[in-house]
Parts: C-alpha cells; structure tokens; sequence
C-alpha cells in the first residue's frame, strides 16, 4: 500500500472544500436562496443571482518549505 504524502492529502482536502462550495453555491441558486458570504470584513447576504460572481480560481498550493 502506498502512503499518502502530505501535499497530496492536503490537494485533495482543499479539492473537496472546494467542491463543497460550488456545491453550495449552485443549490442556493437553483433555489433562488440569498448566500452568506464575507466582504470587506463582514458577512452579508448576496442575491442568488449574483452567485456565478463567486467563482475564484484559488491559487495553487505550494508544497516547497521556504527558509
């Protein structure tokens, strides 16, 4: 069997956060359901509609150790 290492266990949780999200953010859509989300230091509601504006490309994870 294999070992994970952990850059590659790290990938693949943030892969399902992230997933998770989009996950979320399509169903409030679909349901016209107001999104909580934090702007500026505060959280506020943002219409459905305004939900396609979410989609972020996260940087990609650095796994080199600096120092």
């Amino acid at each position: 069997m294999k070992k994970s290492t952990p850059a590659s266990l790290t990938q693949k949780a943030m892969q399902a956060l992230a997933n998770a999200v989009a996950n979320v953010v399509e169903e409030h859509r679909r349901l016209a359901r107001p999104l909580a989300v934090w702007r500026n230091g505060k959280a506020v509601w943002i219409p459905a509609a305004e939900a396609d504006a979410l989609r972020e490309t996260p940087p990609p994870y650095r796994s080199e150790k600096k120092g």
